[in-house]
């Protein structure tokens, strides 16, 4: 089993996401297969109203462990279950990592200049992209 501090999370909303204010969080890879990873995090009870209609649905989540600097992982999984705790809310996710192509970066700028990007715009998009670890569609 292993587990690493969560430094920053956002849950996808439609096409933007939820930047949730973090007070403490976990993820811990069982080791288990498929839905091995469990993510706890802690976070501030404003985001209570938001949430709700969340709980027991599938998500994806951009998680950034151990220092702001490293790449988020992209989760997908079920929201388990919201609880108030002394701090805030406590929230449970059950789901997997999923691993992206090594040639991800060259593969999203392939589809965008397909898609007719460029200059500024290009760039722009690309970082917009690459942020929200977005899913390429192919036509093949």
């Amino acid at each position: 089993m292993k587990s690493f501090k969560i430094v920053e999370i956002k849950m996808q909303d439609e096409n933007n996401y939820i930047i949730l204010d973090l007070i403490d969080g976990v993820i811990i890879n069982n080791e288990a297969g498929k839905d091995s990873w469990i993510v706890e995090v802690a976070t501030s009870e404003d985001f209570k109203d938001i949430l709700e209609s969340f709980v027991g649905t599938d998500v994806r989540l951009l998680i950034r462990i151990t220092r702001a600097s490293n790449t988020p992982a992209l989760f997908k999984g079920k929201f388990m279950e919201m609880n108030s705790i002394s701090v805030g809310l406590s929230l449970l996710f059950i789901g997997d990592i999923i691993q992206q192509s090594p040639h991800y970066a060259e593969e999203l700028l392939e589809k965008l200049m397909e898609e007719n990007y460029e200059g500024e715009a290009l760039l722009n998009e690309f970082k917009a992209r690459m942020e929200s670890k977005e899913d390429i569609k192919t036509s093949n």
